[in-house]
């Protein structure tokens, strides 16, 4: 699934894609995670988007309020 201004996917397959801005091309990946919001980047495989809660604890412990 993708959701981009535009993407391009070759010899990819399961990924999911949120880029409004930018354009993204995936090669040759399976099971990904791209999301680009306005301050960041954030790419992970499917099986550790539930660990995107680990991030937000190291942003905060390193004192990045802003992007929390």
């Amino acid at each position: 699934m993708t959701d981009a201004a535009a993407t391009v996917v070759i010899n990819s397959k399961d990924n999911y894609v949120f880029s409004p801005k930018r354009t993204v091309a995936l090669v040759g990946v399976h099971d990904l995670v791209v999301v680009e919001t306005e301050d960041a980047l954030l790419i992970t495989n499917r099986h550790h988007s539930q660990d995107v809660g680990k991030v937000v604890k190291e942003l905060a412990a390193r004192g990045h309020e802003e992007l929390i």
